[in-house]
């Protein structure tokens, strides 16, 4: 089979593919739409009757409670005038401490003229104390001896609430109405739900209690003209009605429509209504389940058939490929065959070439490590050559002073003079041994490195340092500063190399402060984490931006005379210990150059 008839199969399966996708798709749209609004029904109408069950619950534990205040003597004596203002503050006290006690809004007691002589609240702005009542269905209806309820906004508190209303018969007569007031704001933290908004209405469709703030006191649909006008004229909902939140004509034809259209949030969206009559209290408890909630579910399950469906149809794809792959395979292992035949001998010998060349690699590395270490030695004679001129003055000074002693001592053993002779010698001897002194420091930092990498003091390593360039930092004159050195700082090193470039350090720094009055070089090391940090800065001239760049380059030097070699190998000698050098200008002149080597604890188990 050709490429072309290869890429013609499979772009007829991929047709194949797309169109069955596409037709079981179809089906799957359809049946999990179906099963959603199914599913969201369930859930609505489950929420509905939970809801509506705790509602009623709430609502029962107060319904007994007027009864029971409405027995009270003083409510009877209020109403008939006994005791005068006494029994006003009395009765206005024990309302305040029932209300208190029971987590009710307010209580308080109606004459039979409908004017509240005793309230809960009759210590507040808002107090209900004078206020007339008669237009208000649960006082017309109890005054009439039977008990009441009613669900309201306060015409004094203009807070949502549901009135408890019930006779205080006196002497066989009614002589008044205790009323107690439930505010349901507590209620309204059952709305909360994962996508569904609840609608809470009376009897004529009126949503006085919802999820979304913006439906309240707005009817579903639009009221006949005698029910709108008995509303405002019980000031049920306030001094007037908004407008209705669909534009049916009667709640009946709400109640038959599967779906509403309902403004939210500046939007129309569609929602699935499930509703159920709350018969004790006359109201009527929807659900409103968004119609998005059926899209997004639909839509999940169409993305989880998709990717089921195109793993199964690449595992397929992919198995296809295979067989064909293996049967190409097959043809093209036997011409392997004939071509790995011919290449096995020339395998062999390039193998062989091969490790020749891995040997004459492994010889070069020594040869080039030999060579390294020769170039690191040469670089510290070479630096022993600079200094040789401080030799030669720290020599002679002592022999001189020998020269004059031993003088001294040939007329003073003509003289025969012991105590004089005593002290000359004396005076040789030390001039001797600080000799060997300053010989011995510079034959130490001459030895050979012994290549291995050890814990080491770097705090004993600058101080040989400084001793070796004792002679050359007293002929500057430059004032040398030990900042923040803290004691007992040890890194992976080898002490001679690292000696060295300590020197090397602050030898550039001498050289650089050498034409300055006020030379000045200073000298750090600390611990930061896991590292330790040294740190050799001076006041000289610094550097230029261009030099900063090639420090470290083979042969680049600032001085006029050396090979420019010096922070070639620092950098080698720091990078071989698994350190690294860097350098820059201070920010008050000259410059500054940081080591940074990995930290040995010493004693650490």
């Amino acid at each position: 089979m050709n490429k072309s008839d290869v890429n013609t199969s499979r772009s007829r399966i991929l047709i194949l593919g797309a169109s069955l996708w596409v037709l079981l798709a179809i089906g799957i749209y359809i049946y999990s739409s179906h099963q959603a609004e199914l599913n969201l029904e369930q859930q609505s109408r489950s929420r509905l009757i939970d809801l509506a069950s705790k509602l009623e619950i709430e609502l029962d534990k107060y319904r007994t409670l007027p009864k029971a205040l409405a027995l009270h003597p003083l409510m009877g004596q209020v109403l008939s005038g006994e005791n005068g203002s006494d029994s006003f503050q009395e009765a206005n006290r024990l309302l305040t401490q029932y209300n208190q006690d029971l987590l009710t809004d307010s209580i308080y007691l109606i004459s039979a003229e409908g004017i509240t002589l005793a309230s809960s609240n009759w210590q507040s702005e808002e107090s209900f104390v004078g206020v007339d009542y008669r237009f208000r269905p649960y006082f017309q209806e109890a005054i009439k001896g039977f008990s009441s309820s009613y669900f309201a906004l306060g015409t004094v508190s203009g807070t949502r609430g549901y009135y408890f209303s019930q006779p205080v018969i006196s002497e066989g007569l009614v002589a008044g109405v205790l009323v107690l007031k439930v505010a349901l704001t507590a209620f309204e933290n059952d709305w909360l739900d994962d996508g569904l908004d609840f609608l809470l209405t009376d009897i004529h469709g009126v949503v006085f209690l919802s999820s979304y703030q913006a439906w309240n006191f707005r009817p579903l649909s639009i009221l006949p003209d005698d029910i709108e006008l008995q509303i405002l004229e019980q000031r049920q909902y306030g001094s007037s009605l908004r407008v209705p939140l669909t534009e049916s004509q009667s709640i009946e034809d709400v109640l038959l429509e599967p779906r509403l259209q309902l403004s939210k949030d500046g939007y129309i969206a569609d929602y699935y209504q499930t509703y159920t009559d709350m018969t004790g209290v006359g109201w009527r408890l929807f659900a409103m389940a968004p119609a998005s909630l059926i899209v997004t579910s639909v839509s999940r399950t169409l993305m989880f058939f998709t990717l089921v469906y195109m793993l199964l149809f690449l595992i397929a794809f992919s198995w296809r490929r295979t067989v064909e792959a293996r049967r190409e395979l097959a043809i093209i292992n036997e011409k392997l065959e004939h071509i790995v035949d011919d290449r096995t001998f020339e395998l062999s010998e390039a193998n062989t070439q091969l490790r020749e060349i891995i040997e004459k690699y492994k010889e070069t590395e020594i040869t080039l490590k030999q060579t390294q270490g020769e170039l690191v030695q040469s670089a510290k004679l070479a630096m022993l050559g600079e200094m040789a001129a401080s030799i030669n003055h720290e020599l002679n000074q002592p022999l001189a002073a020998m020269r004059i002693y031993a003088e001294n001592l040939q007329a003073f053993v003509k003289r025969g003079d012991p105590e004089a002779i005593e002290s000359n010698s004396k005076h040789i001897l030390e001039l001797n041994q600080m000799m060997a002194k300053i010989i011995g420091q510079y034959k130490i930092f001459a030895r050979k490195s012994t290549g291995k990498v050890i814990a080491v003091s770097l705090t004993e390593t600058i101080s040989e340092s400084l001793a070796i360039l004792e002679s050359n930092i007293s002929k500057s004159g430059a004032k040398i500063s030990l900042e923040q050195l803290e004691q007992d700082l040890f890194v992976l090193a080898d002490k001679v190399p690292m000696e060295q470039v300590v020197i090397n350090l602050v030898n550039n720094a001498l050289q650089a402060v050498e034409d300055s009055d006020q030379g000045q070089i200073w000298i750090s090391a600390a611990k930061e984490e896991a590292q330790v940090i040294l740190m050799v800065s001076d006041n000289g001239p610094g550097f230029a931006e261009e030099q900063l760049d090639k420090l470290f380059t083979p042969f680049f030097t600032t001085k006029d005379q050396g090979l420019g070699m010096g922070l070639t190998i620092s950098q080698r000698i720091i990078e071989s210990f698994k350190g690294s050098i860097s350098a820059k200008n201070r920010n008050g002149g000259g410059a500054e150059f940081s080591l940074s080597l990995p930290c040995v604890q010493m004693g650490a188990e």
